[in-house]
């Protein structure tokens, strides 16, 4: 037995242990699709933050030389006129306002034009044509025409658009203009944003002659001119974009220096983190251009998408397996319970059969080697070898019926019968067991009562609700016995003197191999089948079997059969009127 219990302890732990190693597996298999979604996730991101970048860069580009390309275009035609040794030919703002809007297409980025100006770089003197500005717009102006030479200093010849570099005879009347003489400059001046566009040319020793230039609307200026890049440029292949527009993908903004809104691609922003700046060069005011890509479409720029986040799915599957072994580790234990439980059984019944077996062995040596002398002696070893049968018989039925039940092949076969006859006669069987006990038992019968019952079965059935009064109850206690009718139920009660049944095992007290901790306990043996099977034979007749308190505060077992209720007994699991199986 202990190599058993030993073997069983072993496998336990081993399925205990394989249990535990699944939950940790599971958990390690969570962890790292967890972290692989995070990489995956955080490798995504990347990439569109470097989709942003480059559209940033990009816009920065194409930006820069359409600002340049729009100046070079506007100022081309007054500084092919300039002469550097002849100031009198220098065009008027008004002439170069003309040439500037002359017809056929005068430039879109010029509709916000509020004057042209020329600074003359020997007197300072600034002249204009247009919309007379306030003092404080041509002092800004004239600061910033003034202090360009400090601040971007004399760019080097790489572009000559007029003028020789070899200061040849026939081109001493030409200037030196690079591309880093045109200049645009971003401010708020009077409340308003406002750009400041133009360019100095130099003569061969590199000092400024002349200046010219326009004011204008910072928006007015940028929009047109950012519409022309966006016309022209995705900014990102087509490849990716894979046919969606860009501007439900991408939304361009550009601001002044000072984070001043001059221009925006959409009417909504996108609040993205997937956003890039990029600042032009300081020639061109260092305006910032912002590329955003939108969050619920930038996903489609990723080969797979954005992955979803699979922490719900884990998060199930973790709690899944959890349950699963907490279950299966539940199921282990009342597993080895049950095992108990039928050990337990297995030890109780070999003791109840072991008793009649000696008795009835010891007596009928006795008899055998004739040392009992008189009659009278003999005759109480027939009367007790004959109590210890019966026992024995009850006993070994009761195993069988209990066998039949957990194989669901217990059946009944029922019929009219008596029940004061069969019980006064289950009474009387009982008698010799009950004297064993010293116990009295007094019955209350009430006559004339017929039930469809299985005589067999409801012998039983009475045997073991006297079985647990008398086992478990005092020695030389009262049994009271009870059977009564009303118009559709017969009722047989038991009822002993014993400490009675809590009300939170009434229920219990009916399952098999249960015994209560008194009982356990107590030095009464038992198996733990009896009421278990008084419940399932009781069940097979359509009835109820329930414990109650008594006047006394004692127990009370109540079994209830229904009187002449063939439509009940049709219904009843295990009933078979003509079955002419085995009975219980």
């Amino acid at each position: 037995m202990r190599q058993l219990s030993s073997t069983r302890r072993s496998r336990s732990a081993l399925l205990v242990s394989l249990l535990v190693f699944a939950l940790i597996l599971t958990s390690i298999l969570a962890y790292q699709a967890i972290d692989a979604e995070r990489t995956h996730r955080a490798a995504a991101q990347r990439a569109l933050n470097d989709y942003a970048s480059f559209a940033a860069w990009q816009l920065n580009q194409q930006a820069g030389q359409e600002i340049l390309g729009a100046m070079i275009s506007t100022f081309i035609v007054p500084l092919t006129r300039v002469q550097s040794n002849d100031p009198k030919s220098w065009p008027s703002p008004a002439e170069f306002r003309a040439a500037s809007l002359q017809p056929p297409a005068p430039a879109k980025y010029l509709d916000g034009v509020r004057f042209f100006f020329r600074f003359d770089w020997r007197d300072s003197s600034v002249t204009i044509a247009g919309e007379q500005p306030s003092s404080a717009v041509l002092k800004w102006v004239k600061d910033t025409v003034s202090s360009a030479p400090s601040r971007f200093g004399t760019p080097p010849i790489r572009t000559q658009a007029f003028g020789s570099a070899d200061r040849s005879p026939a081109a001493r009347l030409g200037i030196i203009v690079t591309n880093d003489s045109y200049v645009a400059s971003v401010d708020s001046v009077d409340g308003r944003l406002r750009v400041v566009c133009y360019v100095i040319s130099r003569d061969y020793e590199g000092k400024p002659l002349v200046t010219y230039g326009f004011e204008t609307d910072a928006r007015k200026f940028v929009q047109p001119l950012i519409d022309s890049v966006l016309s022209r440029s995705m900014l990102l292949p087509p490849s990716l974009l894979r046919g969606v527009s860009r501007d439900s993908v991408i939304a361009v903004s550009v601001l002044s220096q000072a984070s001043a809104k001059i221009f925006h691609s959409t009417d909504t922003w996108f609040p993205t983190s997937y956003m890039k700046v990029e600042t032009l060069d300081e020639r061109f005011g260092r305006m910032k251009l912002a590329v955003a890509l939108r969050p619920e479409i930038a996903s489609r720029l990723v080969v797979g998408g954005l992955p979803r986040s699979r922490l719900p799915m884990l998060a199930g599957l973790f709690l899944l397996t959890v349950g699963l072994v907490a279950a299966a580790v539940i199921q282990l234990r009342r597993q080895q319970q049950l095992a108990q439980l039928r050990v337990d059984f297995v030890s109780g019944v070999s003791h109840e059969l072991r008793t009649p077996l000696a008795q009835i062995r010891l007596f009928a040596e006795l008899l055998r080697n004739g040392q009992l002398r008189s009659d009278q002696e003999r005759e109480r070893s027939f009367s007790i070898i004959d109590e210890e049968a019966q026992r024995l018989t009850y006993l070994v039925e009761n195993v069988l019926a209990f066998a039949r039940s957990e194989h669901g092949r217990n059946t009944v076969i029922v019929e009219p019968v008596e029940m004061d006859h069969e019980m006064e006669a289950a009474i009387d069987a009982f008698a010799p067991l009950a004297r064993v006990r010293r116990a009295t038992i007094r019955s209350t019968i009430q006559p004339g009562l017929i039930a469809r019952v299985d005589p067999r079965a409801l012998r039983q059935i009475v045997l073991n609700l006297l079985d647990n009064a008398v086992k478990y109850g005092p020695l030389g206690q009262t049994v009271t016995v009870a059977l009564e009718g009303t118009d559709d139920k017969v009722l047989i009660s038991v009822e002993d003197k014993g400490p009675g049944v809590p009300k939170g095992d009434r229920e219990k007290v009916w399952d098999p191999y249960v015994r209560l901790s008194r009982e356990t306990e107590s030095a009464a043996g038992g198996s733990g089948i009896g009421l278990s099977i008084v419940r399932e034979l009781v069940r097979l007749h359509a009835g109820r079997a329930w414990v109650e308190d008594a006047p006394e505060g004692v127990a009370r077992f109540v079994v209830e059969f229904p009187r002449e209720s063939a439509r009940l007994l049709d219904t009843a699991p295990g009933y078979h009127p003509q079955s002419a199986g085995v009975g219980a």
